[in-house]
């Protein structure tokens, strides 16, 4: 429980005023049992003995306090799900910023069904452990603990009794707790198995059908989700069985209580008013320990969600110093850099290269060199092993995220937009902009004619992913991104190696009006399209092989003039040079 608070960022001082007020009204929905006892207690007194002021108060009173007591539950109630709402949304916000701080290596180690079901799911049961079963728990808990305290003053062995059957049925409740931990974490991992594999599959649908692989065919889908309905199953079975054993027991002591509470009577060892107080509130005390049963599994489920976000909540976010530093120019410099995803395997082993600023430098080499390992380092999506990145004399790690992320316009070449309008995907690169600051950058990157085509021109929504566009006019799109950012220095990623040649001439008009004055870093595999590059690096299993000029690369005869010579037989679209 102490995690889910965590995870609320709330402690038992804040909800003391909601945990007061679901008590007072959980003993004021007991109040009427009372009066009831005592009602009985004065009607089985002798007939002239009987105070018929006595019965009309009670009822009275029972009256009333039904009254106030259900003004009292819609206050409860409504504050205690107003409250938890409060709570968790903050909680998903913080959670949300939290994912934002991390490196994208802790993305590239989980599934994207369990992060998604982190935001989901498992924020969703965290609510409702708060807005119900947390509350009404304390108030299970507070209630029997209130009565047994009185029954103490009125005869030591049937409280002892009751006492007695609760302790011999906690084991239960303890086995039953072990259970749920154990089964439902289970269960949540297969969940998020199954909703990664759901995820997969509606986003390969296509390549699925050609290769006739939907429905059971999809084996890995299939499994998953056989999977999950034996933990399903597994977490009902394993779980209830020893909370049912708990519940029995209680049974079992009810049953205890009545029969020797009888024969004290019938041997005079306590009074009439006595056994009536234990047959009609003793009686009652089992009540809340056994809907707290019921309450009990399913908290103890919630719990693990808490758990899951708390876990995620510890990971350590890239560190970034208290006093940024400002670059004294846009020049970028890898000095000894080493890297690998995997401890075991570097992508790049002592890697030093500069990037003047101001001109374009162009990396080229075979998959797996290191090219887009670079740029990433170069943003700090992930840290350097060792060595260093500077920008304009600055260490990137010296630099606050949002000041470093300032300085970046990225065009990918997989582009994603989200399922918004044309005019909020535009200003995702800077969301104060006005709609004439994004008409013109949509102009200068070639996408306002298709824009107006569009049904509702700028208010178009596009679709999850831009799914409504084509590859070329999503990366138009990005392009007018990055041209609104306006920031020093532009990442290309190959952006022109997934769309038709048509495109390719509306992309490439798109980026000459992006690139004008900044420091260009370009991933490029057709070679053609960097022939103008201020200079080209060739990288090689992480290492410079090659720098210089097209021509000097050519002249040189290493492996730049091999590969370009094996792209000859194609043609396309050249970086026109920049003034």
């Amino acid at each position: 429980m102490l995690k889910a608070m965590r995870v609320v960022a709330g402690n038992l001082r804040q909800l003391r005023f909601l945990i007061l007020g679901q008590i007072i009204h959980t003993l004021l929905t007991g109040a009427p049992v009372a009066f009831l006892f005592l009602v009985v207690a004065e009607l089985i007194k002798p007939l002239a003995e009987i105070r018929s002021l006595n019965l009309i108060i009670y009822c009275a009173l029972t009256t009333a306090i039904m009254v106030v007591n259900l003004f009292l539950a819609i206050r409860v109630y409504l504050n205690n799900y107003l409250k938890s709402v409060n709570l968790t949304t903050n909680a998903r916000l913080r959670l949300a910023d939290h994912l934002r701080l991390l490196s994208l290596g802790f993305f590239k180690r989980r599934d994207p069904g369990d992060i998604s079901a982190l935001m989901l799911q498992d924020m969703a049961k965290v609510e409702v452990l708060f807005s119900h079963l947390f509350f009404e728990s304390v108030a299970f808990i507070v209630l029997p603990a209130l009565l047994a305290f009185c029954f103490l003053f009125q005869d030591l062995r049937l409280t002892a009794l009751i006492l007695a059957s609760v302790a011999i049925a906690i084991p239960g409740l303890i086995i039953g707790q072990k259970a749920i931990d154990y089964l439902g974490l289970r269960q949540i991992n297969s969940r998020n198995r199954a909703s990664s594999r759901i995820l997969e599959y509606l986003q390969g649908i296509s390549a699925l059908k050609a290769f006739s692989m939907t429905g059971k065919a999809f084996t890995r889908l299939n499994q998953a989700l056989l999977t999950l309905k034996k933990d399903c199953v597994y977490l009902e079975g394993g779980a209830s069985i020893p909370l049912l054993v708990f519940a029995t027991i209680l049974d079992f002591g009810q049953a205890a209580l009545i029969a020797y509470a009888v024969y004290l009577l019938f041997h005079g060892q306590i009074a009439v008013v006595v056994f009536i107080l234990f047959m009609v509130i003793g009686v009652k005390f089992f009540e809340p320990i056994l809907s707290f049963t019921l309450f009990y599994s399913e908290f103890r489920y919630m719990n693990l969600a808490a758990n899951r976000i708390a876990t995620i909540l510890d990971e350590k976010p890239l560190p970034e110093k208290a006093v940024n530093k400002t670059p004294n120019s846009y020049e970028i410099t890898f000095e000894d850099v080493s890297f690998g995803y995997d401890p075991r395997r570097k992508i790049l082993e002592n890697l030093n290269l500069s990037c003047p600023e101001k001109a374009l430098t162009a990396l080229v080499g075979p998959s797996g060199s290191g090219k887009t390992t670079l740029t990433s380092l170069l943003a700090r999506f992930w840290d350097v092993d060792s060595g260093r990145i500077l920008i304009g004399g600055v260490d990137v790690k010296d630099l606050k995220n949002p000041d470093l992320n300032a300085l970046f316009g990225f065009v990918f070449q997989d582009v994603y937009l989200f399922q918004d309008t044309v005019l909020d995907n535009i200003k995702v690169g800077r969301k104060e902009a006005t709609e004439e600051e994004v008409v013109a950058a949509a102009k200068l990157a070639q996408c306002h004619d298709f824009i107006l085509k569009m049904e509702n021109g700028y208010q178009t929504r596009v679709g999850e992913g831009g799914s409504t566009l084509s590859g070329g006019e999503r990366q138009r799109i990005s392009i007018a991104r990055a041209i609104l950012k306006n920031a020093p220095i532009v990442i290309l990623d190959e952006a022109t190696a997934s769309i038709d040649p048509e495109n390719e001439l509306n992309v490439q008009g798109a980026i000459g009006a992006l690139i004008k004055e900044k420091t260009i870093l370009v991933i490029a595999h057709r070679l053609r399209t960097i022939v103008t590059a201020d200079q080209i690096i060739v990288l090689e299993k992480g290492s410079v092989r090659e720098k210089g000029t097209h021509e000097e690369l050519l002249a040189r005869g290493d492996m730049y003039a091999g590969l370009w010579a094996e792209q000859q037989k194609t043609g396309g679209w050249k970086f026109a040079k920049k003034g």
